[in-house]
């Protein structure tokens, strides 16, 4: 079968190529993919700015239908449809372990998490997103009703934000771009931002001003960027709140003395619970919880993420996908790599 590998450094690494199928162990589940989400961490991977293994077939962000369980699963059955958390102890699917972005991909079945009724599979490919975010808001942030919410960027990780600080009922939320970012922000206003606001003209001034000088309660950070960091800590209110979700991918610089001047508390946010331990065996057991809200969450159709996608490709258009994405002429990509099972002639 076709899969979509990383095989060696450079973008010119990662590769389309012919795998054998997976083979389906006692305590494993095989699932025929039908969606993957193009996550901005597969971008790193294929810029070599995010450690990873070579060669791993990528793809994380996954829905499937259980085609195979082994002898000794007990609670997914075939035909089941199901998403999956990807931290098995052997690595992180997509990134150390062979992931999705293939027909067919093996997972143990500790990882997999059967979709509602009411949840489709582009919303089950979009779970690790609600499952990191909803866990950031929760246990790695500090937000109340009333507050000042400054979500920076406005890529999938920020639109899934400013949906989800919505329901605290701040007094305000402002999601941040670039003037290059404007499709985004558009969507930002679409999925419930009170106001969207160019990073090039001074957030910080416009924060200060619609807060009468005292600044934002919460600024999540999820720009990858040392202008979006700096800005942050220049907007939080003394005694506020910041959390750094975006990745980087490289070293920065950024002037920290307002974190001390204001006591600020900023706190790193990714994942799930469990993932403050370096146990994988923690993160598995801890995190199924993390993922059964997110998939609640959806169900109730408190957030709608397929409004991000902009984009459906079989596996062989990827490489005009990346670029796109890179060039942020799309918000969300998603791949289809059954698509005659997935759309039936």
């Amino acid at each position: 079968m076709l899969a979509l590998r990383k095989v060696a450094p450079t973008k010119a690494g990662v590769v389309l190529e012919e795998v054998a199928e997976p083979r389906c162990g006692s305590k494993d589940i095989l699932l025929q993919v039908m969606c993957v989400g193009i996550c901005g961490s597969d971008l790193h991977i294929w810029r070599d700015e995010k450690e990873h293994k070579e060669p791993v077939t990528m793809g994380h962000e996954y829905s499937g239908l259980v085609v195979q369980v082994g002898s000794e699963c007990t609670r997914i059955k075939v035909g089941d449809r199901v998403c999956g958390d990807l931290e098995t102890m052997d690595g992180r699917i997509g990134t150390h372990v062979d992931g999705a972005y293939a027909k067919k991909v093996v997972i143990p079945e500790t990882l997999a998490h059967k979709l509602p009724d009411n949840v489709s599979y582009e919303e089950g490919a979009m779970v690790e997103l609600v499952t990191c975010m909803s866990h950031d808001l929760m246990y790695r942030s500090r937000i109340k009703p009333s507050d000042f919410v400054v979500v920076l960027g406005p890529g999938p990780i920020g639109l899934t934000l400013t949906q989800l600080a919505k329901l605290w009922s701040p007094r305000v939320v402002m999601t941040t771009g670039l003037k290059s970012d404007v499709i985004r922000l558009d969507m930002a206003k679409e999925l419930g931002a009170d106001l969207t606001w160019f990073s090039e003209e001074d957030p910080v001034k416009k924060v200060m001003e619609l807060t009468d000088g005292r600044g934002a309660d919460l600024i999540i950070d999820a720009t990858g960027g040392e202008d979006g960091i700096t800005q942050a800590t220049r907007m939080a209110r003394m005694g506020g709140w910041i959390t750094v979700v975006g990745l980087w991918g490289h070293k920065i610089k950024v002037d920290l003395d307002m974190i001390s001047y204001h006591s600020l508390t900023v706190r790193g946010g990714w994942g799930w619970a469990g993932m403050e331990s370096d146990s994988q065996a923690v993160r598995m057991a801890a995190g199924f919880e993390s993922w059964e809200e997110a998939l609640k969450i959806l169900a109730l159709g408190k957030i709608d993420v397929t409004k991000m996608i902009t984009k459906k490709i079989t596996l062989d258009e990827w490489q005009q996908a990346y670029l796109d994405l890179e060039a942020k002429k799309e918000i969300k990509v998603m791949v289809y790599p059954n698509p005659d099972m997935y759309f039936p002639k």
